[in-house]
């Protein structure tokens, strides 16, 4: 029995190591190929009489590590943005960033009330396709080396804003539906909650954070890891207790330990953990999906993935035009952002028992696979895209010209 367990475990880790590997080969991201590959290989694979791909078993290890996973990726992101950081671009975000997720959630609305004519439906359609992911983003922007651009500070502050409304809106989609969707005021009830949770906890984070900057003043790296590993453990079970997925629980904990003097030794140690167990988390996301369920979502996904790409272009652009930038930039951003992953991934895990609960999986996993292969191809073509607008621009400016002057 072990042995099958230590077998199905090396397994798991041979396919996702070629998942990374062909990726890093072919200057891709990695996500989609995890998801992917979870799909071709996990319990749900294609079988036949002359063929079987279900390789991998979904066991209580690696849901474990999946669990992990989403755990490390927002505390990791809690602690890329603090709350300094977000004060010290307060009018770059405030502006580009509510111009930007105001838009996309509403065309999330939009989309998941033509879909499902249902507002839990069109609640989780809307989590889904709002918010980018931040680690595709930030893979493009170094393999396009990008980082120094003067655009990217904007995307990165679109990107904190994200993490922002993403926290409060996951909290209260989480309560929604942990009130069992018994009525809209229930909800309401629910979510009010968990924002004073959050409230409260960044509030007496302010407070707490010179006691932890000196309880965490150790030397070796080793303590530092355990001991923030642990406080990782106990602030997830404290919020899941308290009625707030423990995801929200690791970003709160990171936004609170990044005002401390050890964020950057945290994040060091934290990101090989982070990769690791981030795609395991990828990897038994797909590992859950039955590809076989794709064709009844097949025709939903393409058409939130259009509207996805078509608005999410507009809002980009404009809200790099409302902050002042010009030229090819509001192309860089605006092509660099429309990917969706994890965020996508756990709006589509929270729906629970509900009626949405069998079609919101398969329905993400293919938006976000198709999204996570358009966008680094728009992104490595924005100057011809900045060219043809141009172009487009000039033709139009010649047409009004010449009814003028006739």
């Amino acid at each position: 029995m072990a042995n099958g367990l230590l077998l199905n475990f090396v397994l798991v880790f041979v396919i996702i190591s070629a998942a990374i590997l062909v990726a890093y080969r072919f200057r891709f991201c990695s996500i989609p190929l995890l998801i992917l590959l979870g799909v071709l290989f996990g319990p749900h694979a294609p079988h036949g009489t002359f063929f079987d791909f279900r390789l991998v078993k979904e066991t209580e290890s690696v849901a474990v590590l999946s669990q992990l996973g989403i755990l490390l990726l927002l505390f990791y992101l809690g602690l890329e943005f603090s709350a300094s950081k977000v004060i010290q671009r307060g009018t770059t975000i405030l502006k580009g960033g509510s111009i930007y997720v105001t838009l996309n959630f509403l065309r999330g609305l939009a989309l998941g009330w033509l879909f499902f004519r249902s507002w839990p439906e069109t609640l989780v359609v809307a989590g889904i396709t709002t918010v980018s992911s931040s680690a595709i983003i930030t893979k493009l922007l170094v393999e396009l080396k990008r980082t120094a651009n003067p655009e990217t500070e904007l995307i990165l502050g679109i990107m904190v804003f994200e993490d922002a409304f993403i926290a409060v809106y996951l909290s209260i989609l989480s309560g929604y539906f942990m009130a069992q969707g018994t009525s809209a005021a229930a909800g309401l009830v629910a979510g009010l909650a968990t924002l004073a949770f959050i409230i409260g906890v960044l509030y007496l984070g302010r407070f707490i954070g010179p006691f932890l900057d000196r309880c965490l003043n150790f030397r070796s790296g080793e303590p530092l890891i355990m001991v923030v590993f642990t406080l990782l453990l106990a602030m997830a079970w404290f919020a899941e207790e308290v009625g707030v997925t423990e995801a929200v629980g690791a970003l709160l904990l990171g936004l609170v330990l990044a005002e401390t003097s050890h964020a950057k030794r945290l994040i060091q140690l934290v990101t090989p953990l982070r990769d690791l167990f981030g795609a395991v988390f990828f990897f038994s996301f797909g590992m859950h999906i039955d590809c076989r369920q794709f064709a009844s979502v097949a025709s939903l996904a393409l058409v939130a993935a259009l509207a996805t790409v078509v608005g999410n272009f507009i809002a980009g652009w404009l809200s790099a035009w409302a902050c002042g930038y010009r030229g090819r930039a509001p192309v860089n951003v605006a092509c660099t952002i429309i990917a969706r992953g994890e965020f996508a991934i756990i709006a589509a895990g929270l729906t629970g028992a509900s009626a949405a609960a069998k079609i919101m999986p398969p329905l993400a996993a293919l938006y976000v696979l198709m999204l996570a292969f358009v966008n680094p191809v728009l992104a490595k073509r924005t100057r011809w895209i900045h060219g043809e607008l141009e172009k487009i621009g000039r033709f139009f400016s010649r047409k009004k010209a010449g009814s003028l002057s006739s």
